[in-house]
């Protein structure tokens, strides 16, 4: 998709904005629709919100088609785009002055609709299967598209990835095993899958951040929880935590969190949890009076008996687990058990490190390995085989701090802040990966050092993985670096 990289964010923000801060208006209500009819509540929303107009002052125009043109007009309003000037559009069959003429071009520039074909059709009904298309390139998913499978319905061919990942997201559904894709999309069904995304986008999550010190701008994300990274799993039988943070540091950290208003919850992690480790873990919890622990099992596999135990002695103390996705651990993790011991479950995904002609091509959590892993625990192409997960009761993790390489070597991680202050260093430049939804920053060789080159998530990289997880019903977000936030970041939750 050819997105517009500052245009298209802000124009997110400020739609998100616009929905949650304006009161709804006055309930409208159309003549032509019935308080018991299937869509009656979607309709109301999209009409309350502006989005959607009738087609006359009392009527909907229920029953009746949606044109091309229209489609885009509504989905402009939906997105906030910016109208823009249609006077060098490349389609033959438009009037430059019509009403449709700005919706279109803003679509147009942003990729939403392209120049394959020279002929726009404006007043040609949208069907299924273009409806579903044109909304996932106005979400910016168009490099996912081709990750589908399998196709959900038996009688899509065309378009199959953007109507897969409509479906996999919830915005669209089908009857008997088929979608339909070349019926035309009526009204009240635009209205229903506008209305489900709406209710997707602007849902409340909850958020958690990782900080190991005071410093940074955690407070301002208004975190509910606070994870203080307090040390490591060590696997041996005589000492089985390796404590990185002093007490007292970890005691100051514990008030700084409570003025901010959130719980302060003991973070650990390790590859293997021992059951000599059990029993310590509880007694850190408890003794330094955190609300509950958050252990990250980086590790293949877990013994979900081990978890039990765990949670039994923490009694009331929550407990919050961060795992990896099913693509990056073993086929016998127990997802399930754990989901019914643990407060909420985080999901983690690894990011990928490979050398592509001598250059570092690591992504930081590669959005095709967020949707995948997302789509293998909260979709089942079984029918009658419920997820994995609930995703309600899942957290995203994002990391928040970038992976640095210089040269072909890996020297870890940097803070947003540093990435952010490098990036207004002269000879620095700054790139974003479409594919990857990723950005990285790239500053030459000199006689000191070879290049050097930090993927990182920017405010961008932010929103796309953040709506994502809404559209799955992920329902919070942990942070791994709440110190190292960027205001950009902040803005974008």
């Amino acid at each position: 998709m050819k997105t517009q990289p500052k245009r298209g964010l802000c124009a997110l923000l400020a739609a998100c904005i616009l929905f949650s801060a304006a009161p709804h208006a006055r309930a409208a209500r159309f003549t032509d629709v019935p308080d018991t009819h299937w869509a009656a509540a979607d309709i109301e929303l999209c009409a309350q919100q502006g989005i959607m107009n009738g087609v006359a002052s009392s009527t909907f125009g229920l029953g009746q088609p949606l044109s091309r043109a229209a489609c885009l007009v509504i989905l402009g309003r939906f997105f906030q785009w910016t109208p823009e000037d249609p006077s060098a559009l490349p389609y033959q069959d438009i009037d430059p002055a019509g009403w449709y003429a700005t919706a279109l071009a803003s679509a147009y520039r942003r990729g939403v609709v392209t120049d394959q074909a020279r002929l726009f059709r404006p007043e040609e009904p949208v069907t299924r299967g273009e409806l579903a298309a044109t909304l996932i390139r106005a979400l910016g998913y168009s490099v996912l598209s081709g990750l589908t499978e399998p196709v959900p319905f038996a009688d899509v061919t065309a378009n199959a990835g953007y109507i897969t990942l409509a479906h996999d997201m919830g915005l669209i559904n089908g009857s008997g095993g088929l979608f339909f894709p070349d019926n035309a999309a009526t009204r009240e069904q635009t209205a229903a899958i506008l209305a489900r995304l709406y209710r997707k986008l602007y849902a409340t999550q909850h958020k958690t951040g990782v900080i190991s010190s005071s410093d940074g701008l955690w407070p301002s994300a208004k975190l509910e929880d606070v994870a203080i990274a307090a040390g490591r799993l060590t696997g041996r039988q005589d000492s089985p935590i390796s404590y990185e943070i002093a007490a007292d540091t970890a005691a100051s950290l514990r008030a700084a969190v409570a003025s901010a208003g959130a719980n302060s919850l003991l973070g650990l992690s390790g590859e293997t949890l021992r059951w000599n480790a059990l029993r310590p873990i509880a007694n850190a919890v408890w003794t330094g009076n955190y609300a509950g622990l958050m252990l990250e099992l980086t590790g293949s596999s877990v013994e979900a008996s081990q978890v039990e135990s765990l949670k039994g002695l923490l009694q009331d103390r929550a407990l919050h687990l961060i795992v990896p996705v099913p693509e990056q651990t073993d086929d016998n993790y127990p997802y399930a058990a754990l989901a019914k011991l643990a407060d909420s479950i985080t999901i983690r995904v690894l990011g990928q490190s490979r050398l592509v002609n001598g250059f570092p091509s690591a992504p930081v959590e590669p959005l095709e390995e967020v949707y995948k892993g997302l789509r293998a625990l909260f979709h089942s192409d079984t029918p009658g085989q419920p997820p994995l997960l609930d995703p309600a009761n899942c957290r995203l993790l994002l990391s928040t701090s970038g992976s640095e390489w210089i040269g072909a070597t890996n020297t870890g991680l940097v803070s947003g802040l540093d990435v952010e202050e490098l990036l207004h260093t002269e000879g620095v430049s700054g790139y974003y990966s479409e594919r990857y939804a990723c950005a990285y920053l790239r500053r030459p060789a000199s006689d000191e050092q070879p290049e050097q080159v930090i993927w990182y998530l920017d405010s961008r990289s932010v929103v796309a993985r953040v709506r994502l997880a809404k559209l799955f019903g992920v329902g919070g977000l942990v942070l791994s670096d709440a110190n190292g936030l960027t205001a950009g970041i902040l803005q974008s939750f």
